[in-house]
Order: C-alpha cells, then structure tokens, then sequence
C-alpha cells in the first residue's frame, strides 16, 4: 500500500465511479468537481474546495474532465498552484496536440503530465475495469500506477511522449465509434428483413462481424431499450471521433470509410447534442435517408 496522497478532479459520469473505485482500493484521496463535490464524492474521499487545494495536497492527481477547453483551463490552475514534483494523470479524450500543449505548460512548473485516457465506457468505470493507454516518463508512469490501478483492469504503458496516449485513444474510438453506425446500418436491414435483434446478436457475436458494440453495448443498452444509459452523450461521441478525423487530414492520412461514419454521428449529434450515444441505432433506423444512393 502506497503511503502517497492522490487527487481527483472531475466526478461526472466517468470521473464518479473512477474515483469511487480507487476509495475502495484503500488509497487516500482529496476530489473537487465545479458542478457540486460534496454531492458528488466517493464514499471515504476527502472535499476540497478548489481544484487548487487540490493541487496544493495531492502528489498525483487525476484529471476527467468533459471537454478539450475545460481541460486546458484545470491544467493551467494546476500549473499556478501545484506542487514541483507532483504529476497530472490525464484521462481525457483532447488530442496529440492538446496532451503535448498540456505536457509542456505542466513542465515549465515542475510539474510531471502522464497522457492516459481510458476505454469502457461508464459500465466498465463502475466496475472499475477501465482500460488505460499511458504515455509518459517511466517515472512518472510508475508513480502515478497505484492510482491508474484503482480503476483500470489494465495499464498498457504506450510510448514516452505525451500525445501517444492520445493517437492510441483516438484510433481505439474511430473503430468503436463507426461500429456504432456500421452495426446499427446492419442491424436495421437484418430487422426490415424479419429477423430478430436478440437472434442477430447472438449469431453474429459466434461469427466474423463480432465487435465490441456487438458484444458488449447493443445487448446491454439497444436489444433491452436502455437507450439512455450508456453514460456518453451525442456531443462527446461527435467530438472523439472529430478528432480522429482531423487529425488525419492533418496527417494526409486514409479516412474515407470512417468520415462517412463521422457524417453520420455529426447529424446524430445535430438532432439532440444531449442525447445518450446509444440512441444512434434508433436515429439511423429512422433516417434512411442518410445513407448514400447513386
């Protein structure tokens, strides 16, 4: 058992049971959220009253934070009231270029940056069974560990430079993210041909087009109707693969298949920006209109 303080900041849908599951791991923790800690913290957790008391008391801290500019901003207070010596676990989804920009503002303070964002959605994060892609020194992937266990089934340690956890999260949600449309564009033609959702799942998860919205999100949230349950809304999913794809204009890199998927989650995000991710298959089953004729 780690005698280190650690710090969290940002409990919403993902941060929440995050910061839950590293309470029950046993390890100390101080949390902040805007949007109401006290209401919001773990069971065990110390209240702060800033994110800079935060980053005055914590030798690692956590960032889950919802968008690439809130992010920023907590990085910038961390920068002016954090501790030389302490380091900043970044789990959210804001890109190569933003975890660089992070890294280097946290650096001028003395300040070590991990970039590990995380896969598995809000069921996974209640489990405490999150995947983490962490880019960083050796050093400070080492101390920041205990902490990243708290809530990780697995740490996979992807490069030394921040913004690689980034590329490996971004190509992770352009393959789950256009599943999304591709399975629901499948699974409507399989039910206007009479076939039964519960039946198509089954099948297809024993045969070649499994994938994870097959396995793990259609059966949990679009064969039972928990639309609205999956803890991501329109807008987030918008933004994640946005960044995927600009990136890799950036890059003149291949992405025709995926912009398309992207045109697709852009009007789905249009519809209802609030909207929980899951509603794709019902806002593509009615709106064939999207697909492209010739």
């Amino acid at each position: 058992m780690t005698n280190e303080h650690f710090g969290f900041i940002g409990l919403g849908n993902m941060g929440g049971p995050m910061a839950r599951n590293v309470c029950e791991k046993g390890l100390s923790l101080i949390v902040h959220d805007i949007a109401g800690t006290a209401e919001r913290a773990p069971t065990g957790a110390e209240i702060a009253q800033s994110n800079d008391e935060v980053a005055r008391r914590a030798g690692v801290i956590v960032l889950s934070l919802p968008s690439v500019e809130i992010n920023r901003a907590v990085v910038q207070e961390i920068a002016q009231a954090g501790q030389a010596g302490c380091v900043v676990v970044d789990t959210c989804t804001i890109g190569p270029e933003a975890a660089a920009g992070n890294s280097r503002i946290l650096e001028a303070a003395g300040i070590g940056y991990v970039d590990a964002p995380v896969s598995g959605l809000r069921f996974r994060a209640e489990e405490g069974t999150l995947t983490s892609m962490a880019a960083g020194t050796s050093e400070a992937v080492a101390r920041a560990r205990p902490l990243i266990e708290g809530y990780s089934r697995v740490l996979y340690h992807v490069g030394q430079n921040p913004g690689q956890g980034q590329y490996m999260k971004l190509v992770n949600n352009a393959l789950c993210i256009s599943a999304y449309v591709t399975t629901s564009e499948a699974l409507v033609y399989g039910e206007r041909g009479g076939l039964d959702m519960d039946t198509m799942l089954q099948v297809l998860n024993d045969s070649s087009g499994q994938n994870f919205s097959t396995s793990q999100i259609f059966p949990k949230y679009v064969a039972t109707g928990r639309y609205d349950e999956s803890g991501a809304d329109a807008h987030i999913v918008e933004k994640d693969l946005g960044l995927f794809v600009e990136g890799t204009k950036a890059m003149h890199s291949a992405n025709a298949v995926i912009t398309s998927a992207y045109e697709v989650i852009k009007a789905f995000a249009r519809d209802n920006p609030t909207q929980d991710q899951m509603r794709i298959y019902p806002f593509v089953r009615d709106n064939g209109d999207l697909s492209v004729s010739d």
